[in-house]
């Protein structure tokens, strides 16, 4: 009782040492907890979550070959992949032993303006004749073509989306802009014409009017030399209108060439990486790549997570370092000045161990409830501060965030350590030395009195 009676003393005469000690305890626990369960999240998405994605892979050019399809020159189909291309490659999808590979069959094809409508005007127009229309028809095959549609996803602001089940010929999206330019609404009808017959028209009607959520590729946006690569004249359908409106001809000559775009569905990240490889193997063209828009998309939205976690890799190592320079400053401080205090006690009887416990549990008593209140605050804030941090991906107080706890309190046991030392070292000899020297001063020099004097 009576360590523990002075050891709480003391905290209560130091109250701003001890709140401090608290302050900074509890500041570093959070801290690294916090930092922990923002690696472990990082950890996570890069590994366990990655391997558990299910791509989409595409076989598009590269950039470099991009800038050789030229829009104005018919010549360039040449160079599309053409479906028997795609035949082969999905063969790939065999070889690797998928169970549960899917397709997205998508194309599209240019398409002239006609007097009910007018395409959105590129930078540097050139006439239909040269680049197959002002438009640009795309196929959309399934829900699960949105998510790899070169353009950029979307969505539906009006109307309904399309029924890719329906045998409807005409139903069509188009975008805010076209429709803003055309006075077009839900329901309106317009005609398109061919790429290759400006004499031939098709009737569309507006089922839906979208708006792009992803930005804008360069070149497709505003910034566009031709009317048709602006992705707001672009106009989205099922295969039914080109099958029942017979546009689709896989053997078609310049403009009339579908542009294939089609994506293999992937069980796995696995999977995907060896697709790609089997296609390589197959002698993909020269300027063709594989890709996957939605393992490109994923490692994107980590990218505030790697920067949060980069950042608190950092904070953590200087939390263990500045907290616990402060924290043995704090220690030593309170046991400076003390030596009058242990000499008084240990004259009374105060063991040294009794004067170590002492002193350890006064370094205790405010930093064990700092770990505690620390620790709990970092275990529940992880999520929403994390989340708030790195764009909403979540980073829950894991497992690992023990360790980080495990190491503080190492550091505040070293702390105890060393206070309990401060006593076990402590010199009780030097309470008698002043007296000792003191009498031998007092009769340093006098000669022993005997008897007789002592009675004269």
């Amino acid at each position: 009782m009576f360590v523990l009676t002075n050891a709480w003393s003391t905290v209560r005469r130091h109250k701003w040492r001890s709140m401090m000690m608290l302050l900074v305890t509890a500041v570093m626990i959070f801290g690294v907890v916090f930092a922990t369960a923002v690696d472990s999240a990082s950890s996570k998405a890069h590994g366990e979550t990655y391997a558990e994605q299910s791509p989409i892979a595409v076989i598009r050019p590269t950039a470099e070959m991009k800038s050789k399809l030229k829009g104005d020159d018919s010549a360039s189909v040449k160079k599309y992949l053409s479906f028997d291309d795609y035949n082969t490659y999905a063969s790939a999808v065999q070889q690797i032993g998928t169970q549960d590979a899917k397709f997205s069959i998508n194309f599209s094809l240019p398409m002239r303006q006609t007097g009910t409508v007018k395409a959105i005007a590129g930078t540097g127009d050139e006439s239909a004749d040269k680049t197959g229309g002002e438009t640009l028809l795309y196929n959309l095959y399934d829900n699960s073509s949105i998510s790899i549609n070169p353009e950029g996803r979307f969505k539906i602001t009006q109307g309904k989306a399309l029924d890719y089940q329906s045998k409807s010929s005409k139903d069509v999206l188009v975008s805010k802009a076209f429709a803003s330019k055309n006075n077009l609404r839900v329901g309106s009808t317009f005609k398109l014409a061919n790429s290759t017959d400006a004499g031939k028209t098709y009737d569309f009607k507006v089922r839906g009017i979208y708006t792009y959520t992803d930005p804008a590729p360069a070149g497709n946006g505003s910034d566009a030399k031709l009317a048709k690569d602006n992705r707001d004249n672009t106009i989205y359908t099922s295969s039914s209108t080109f099958t029942e409106n017979a546009l689709l001809d896989i053997n078609g000559k310049g403009w009339a060439a579908p542009h294939f775009d089609i994506g293999f569905g992937l069980g796995s990240t696995d999977e995907y990486k060896a697709f790609a490889q089997a296609v390589k193997s197959m002698k993909l063209p020269k300027g063709y790549e594989v890709t996957s828009p939605t393992l490109d998309r994923y490692n994107a939205s980590l990218k505030p997570l790697d920067r949060l976690t980069s950042v608190m890799n950092k904070v953590r190592i200087g939390l263990y370092v500045v907290a616990g320079i402060i924290l043995l400053l704090l220690v030593g401080l309170g046991l400076r000045r003390r030596t009058d205090e242990i000499r008084m006690d240990m004259v009374i009887g105060v063991t040294r161990s009794r004067l170590g416990w002492q002193f350890v549990l006064e370094m205790l008593m405010p930093t064990v409830p700092g770990l505690l209140v620390g620790g709990v605050a970092g275990a529940l804030c992880a999520r929403p501060l994390g989340s708030a941090l790195d764009s909403g991906i979540a980073t829950p107080a894991v497992s690992d965030c023990w360790m980080a706890m495990w190491y503080s309190i190492a550091i505040v046991a070293i702390l105890a350590v060393l206070a309990f030392l401060r006593a076990a070292f402590a010199r009780i000899t030097p309470v008698f030395d002043t007296r000792n020297n003191s009498n031998i001063d007092d009769h340093e020099g006098q000669a022993p009195k005997d008897d007789t004097e002592a009675e004269a």
